[in-house]
């Protein structure tokens, strides 16, 4: 096991109508001018952001409100924030929506504390942010866990580059999970959110080092509870109870924890960021998909025509097809077998 440092200091309020308390939480932390950042309509046309507003009212907290964050966040949008937040004076910023809404609060918590500095060059790596405005979560959409982890990412349109970097001012000072406000996540979206859990996960789980048991045992436990409570909200988008397990499993996926004592690399959410970077209509989960490696989930494991285990001598483990249906050539022979197939038209390429 490697040396690691675990820093987790984000206040997690989990449950039913847990949101409803928002405006007590931040009365409670002594904050006076609140930037409410969100989404797209429907957190107006839900109700959501009403109630949010009406609970900071209550406890007589002033704010000012900034919508239209896009999946895969702008730049732009970012820069808009912060010289909103900055003409308002807000002491603090309050994300409601899921991962593109809380990276690009924290963005513009970034870019705040740190007026002279352009904050393009903090996902760039050329500078380092010396502070960061606090920052607080309503979580609607799990999938990121950008609720308790130290990262944001940001798509710079005009460059089509999509950049993210950690810092420890990223981690919200509190989060706010009631698996009630995911339950109209259309299915496609719930999809995206399981596979971005997983790959955290897995990510982590196949980093280099070893003897890492209870981490290994944390990562194996959130792919087993994702699985089928993710087939089991696909079939009843209001089963609280796998809504549940979703949105905890999506925060321990990507709070460090599944990765502590190895040297973590993420080299395929670096692939994935390439993808819509390039092209911000790509839904980061949906990329994920498409750039996985071959192994990584069960679907890809290679076997025979039938269903069998391959008998090639050159692989014991499979070759040509996986379950479904796919060529993904494992061995010289298959490779040989599915070039020549392809070329006389009788084998499809992979889709993603």
């Amino acid at each position: 096991m490697q040396n690691f440092e675990f820093y987790a200091p984000t206040r997690m309020i989990f449950g039913k109508d847990t949101h409803k308390q928002v405006g007590k939480l931040v009365k409670e932390y002594g904050f006076k001018k609140v930037f409410v950042h969100y989404g797209g309509a429907s957190a107006k046309k839900s109700g959501l952001l009403d109630t949010v507003l009406d609970a900071l009212k209550a406890e007589n907290i002033d704010y000012v409100t900034l919508g239209g964050v896009q999946a895969n966040p702008t730049l732009a949008m970012a820069r808009e924030g912060i010289e909103l937040g900055k003409k308002e004076g807000a002491d603090f910023i309050l994300a409601v929506g899921g991962g593109s809404v809380i990276d690009s609060a924290k963005c513009i918590a970034d870019g705040i504390a740190n007026p002279d500095v352009d904050v393009w060059k903090f996902y760039m790596k050329e500078e380092t942010p010396k502070a960061a405005l606090p920052v607080g979560v309503i979580l609607t959409l799990s999938a990121t866990g950008s609720e308790m982890s130290a990262s944001s990412v940001i798509t710079n349109t005009e460059l089509g580059l999509k950049r993210g970097f950690n810092s420890p001012g990223h981690r919200p000072l509190f989060s706010i999970c009631n698996p009630e406000l995911t339950y109209t996540v259309s299915p496609f979206q719930t999809g995206c959110g399981a596979v971005d859990i997983m790959m955290h996960t897995l990510e982590r789980y196949f980093s280099v080092g070893e003897d890492t048991p209870l981490s290994d045992r944390i990562a194996e436990g959130v792919l087993k509870t994702v699985i089928p409570a993710g087939k089991a909200a696909l079939e009843n988008p209001n089963d609280y109870e796998a809504r549940a397990s979703i949105m905890w499993a999506g925060t321990i996926s990507h709070n460090d924890l599944t990765g502590l004592g190895r040297s973590v690399f993420m080299a395929v959410h670096q692939m994935e960021h390439e993808l819509s970077g390039m092209d911000e209509k790509i839904a980061h989960g949906a990329g994920l998909s498409a750039c996985r490696r071959p192994g990584d989930l069960r679907d890809d494991l290679p076997v025979g025509r039938r269903g069998k285990a391959c008998r090639c001598p050159d692989h014991s483990r499979g070759c040509e097809k996986t379950r479904r249906g796919r060529f993904r050539p494992v061995c010289r022979r298959a490779a040989a077998s599915h070039t020549d197939r392809r070329a006389r038209g009788r084998v499809r390429p992979a889709s993603p």
